[in-house]
């Protein structure tokens, strides 16, 4: 629950107002604000802002000043990336953070691999460079068309200008052919882990009944996280009922949020103040998250998260099939691809902002970048040939699909219609206002989330 900004340019070109500005245009994202400023050599002033709900981040203890929005899952480094830490190391980090900070009197910015947080930016007609977690503010003070920081690059400003210095987003990987039997097993670890870092005890689960939030919700009771279910969907919507009964098949209790059509477009206008967008699939997409989260926050509960990634990383969507079909494993491996970066890129932006604006913060299980990245080096251990077929995969198979039959009850999900060999029903028939994802409150040790990262200058790179 915290926004950031960063300015810099040349005295005169009132930064500290500007920060200030942007600062009080994200209310939502904290009322309480602090900034640090410094004039650097050559007449160059930066100014770093954080706003949040406990009286501001504290730049004093830090050996650089950096202003973070977000969470790290475990420790400080990942342990086959060594060296000093800095910008660079931090961005690869398994998290969901966007960062600024001030290294050899220089402007950096950064968001993680998967980009779970928003952050934008721009130059201002006299030539500084701005940064914000929201477009709106950077609007504000002149900068017409705010871009999102590219998840995984690191960019680097000064007065007059700015460049991309380190490319750590996601890369289409070589494919490493393995077994559906060890993927399995290897799958089933990163995601027990995932949710170990992500998903404390006693949070919250956003529950559709679906392979996803029902995944989230079978490995959260089975770790003892007593987990609390909440769905949100139309009256009298019969997917309502399926979550109802698949909950009740775990032998958990799950809160229902009945909404009225009424209801639904008196949200609207708050709906998109919120995510800053009026494009009608993410409105649409962004209504029931609204609710979700609404309904978490009178619950108590700190923490909302989202089942997003799940479908871009094993095939839920009815494209995925077509394309394995017609093409084969390798073109089904790159589209798949593609729709992670694609997610990555927008997809997360706005539940956050929804999310943030209820006192709450929004996670995903399936964004952990250790899983992502074993998924998509290994496209062939997730599907299933058949004799008949040689090199297509079976319209029956599916790993995420398999691992759900065998862990847990079938009845609530045939009679839902999932359990019809893909997995996942296609686009078209997702229902609109039912989603899926998890709600959490802060992780316990503290240490687990945010890790021990302290940038060093100068050589960080």
């Amino acid at each position: 629950m915290t926004g950031i900004c960063g300015l810099i340019g040349r005295e005169a070109d009132d930064l500290e107002p500007k920060g200030k500005t942007i600062l009080s245009l994200m209310r939502n994202r904290g009322s309480e604000s602090r900034t640090f400023s410094q004039t650097v050599p050559g007449g160059e002033k930066i100014i770093i802002g954080v706003c949040d709900l406990t009286g501001g981040q504290s730049f004093a203890h830090q050996a650089v000043p950096l202003a973070l929005d977000g969470v790290f899952f475990g420790d400080d480094a990942r342990p086959d990336k060594p060296g000093p830490a800095g910008p660079s190391r931090l961005i690869q980090t398994p998290g969901a953070f966007a960062f600024l900070t001030l290294l050899q009197d220089q402007l950096f910015a950064g968001r993680d691999i998967i980009g779970q947080k928003p952050l934008y930016f721009g130059q201002v007609r006299d030539g500084a460079v701005a940064f914000a977690s929201l477009r709106s503010p950077l609007a504000t003070i002149g900068i017409r068309e705010p871009k999102p920081v590219p998840p995984g690059k690191v960019i680097r400003a000064s007065a007059q200008r700015y460049e991309m210095v380190s490319d750590y987003s996601l890369k289409q990987p070589k494919e490493e052919p393995t077994s559906q039997s060890d993927a399995t097993r290897t799958l089933d670890k990163l995601f027990n882990e995932a949710v170990g870092r992500i998903v404390p005890r006693g949070s919250g689960i956003a529950f559709s009944g679906g392979l996803d939030s029902a995944l989230v919700a079978h490995v959260a009771k089975s770790a003892g996280l007593e987990p609390e279910l909440i769905s949100v969907g139309l009256k009298g919507q019969q997917e309502l009922d399926h979550a109802e009964r698949t909950a009740k098949s775990f032998g958990l209790r799950v809160e229902i949020r009945e909404l009225s059509s009424s209801e639904i477009l008196n949200s609207l206008p708050d709906v998109i103040e919120i995510i800053e967008t009026t494009d009608p699939v993410i409105v649409g997409i962004s209504v029931p998250i609204y609710f979700a989260c609404q309904k978490a926050h009178k619950m108590g509960l700190n923490y909302i998260a989202a089942g997003q990634l799940s479908d871009e990383l094993f095939g839920g969507y009815g494209k995925f099939e077509d394309i394995a079909l017609r093409n084969g494993i390798g073109e089904l491996g790159s589209e798949m691809f593609n729709s992670v970066v694609a997610a990555s890129v927008k997809d997360f932006d706005p539940g956050d902002k929804l999310a943030v604006a209820a006192g709450l913060e929004l996670c995903s299980p399936f964004a952990y970048l250790p899983l992502v990245e074993y998924v998509l080096k290994r496209p062939e251990g997730f599907v299933e040939r058949s004799k008949a077929t040689g090199d297509k995969p079976r319209q029956d198979a599916g790993i995420l699909h398999e691992i759900v039959c065998k862990t847990y009850p079938r009845g609530p999900l045939c009679k839902r219609g999932l359990d019809n060999g893909k997995g996942k029903p296609r686009e078209s028939c997702t229902p609109k206002v039912t989603i899926s994802g998890r709600s959490r409150r802060v992780l316990e040790p503290s240490r687990r989330r945010m890790g021990s990262i302290r940038l060093q200058p100068p050589d960080c790179f």
